[in-house]
Parts: C-alpha cells; sequence; structure tokens
C-alpha cells in the first residue's frame, strides 16, 4: 500500500502532517474530512478549556454528519 503525505503549514508553529493512505476515494475523503473537523474541535476544546459546548451536543453533531454527509 502506498502512503501520500498531506503537508498542511501552520503560522508560528511546524507544519502538520496527515498521510493518506492509496486509493483514496471521494466517499473515504469525506468521511475523513468530517473525522478530522470532529476531532480538531474536541481538541480544541479540551485545550482552550471551552465548557460551551457539552459532549452530549458534540456527539449528537457528529451523527448529524454522519446522517447527512458533505456533497461535493
Amino acid at each position: 500500500m502506498t502512503v501520500q503525505q498531506l503537508t498542511v503549514p501552520l503560522p508560528g508553529a511546524g507544519p502538520a502532517v496527515l498521510s493518506l493512505p492509496q486509493p483514496l476515494t471521494c466517499a473515504s475523503l469525506r468521511q475523513l474530512e468530517q473525522a478530522l473537523a470532529s476531532t480538531l474541535e474536541q481538541v480544541r476544546c479540551e485545550m482552550c478549556g471551552d465548557t460551551s459546548v457539552e459532549p452530549g451536543v458534540l456527539e449528537y453533531t457528529s451523527w448529524m454528519q454522519a446522517l447527512h454527509p458533505a456533497r461535493p
């Protein structure tokens, strides 16, 4: 299996690197996009002490994203 790396520059910090397995389909890319958004939101909330978003709200939001995937 070949792997493609996606490097995202972060101003004021080192780059973020994501390894993507190949072949990558449109559907799996959509799933990755939703998983990353959810995971990064959770990390941000934990790091920044954002208690305005309750865990149940985050979980419900992730369900809705899974039920209604983004269209290309």
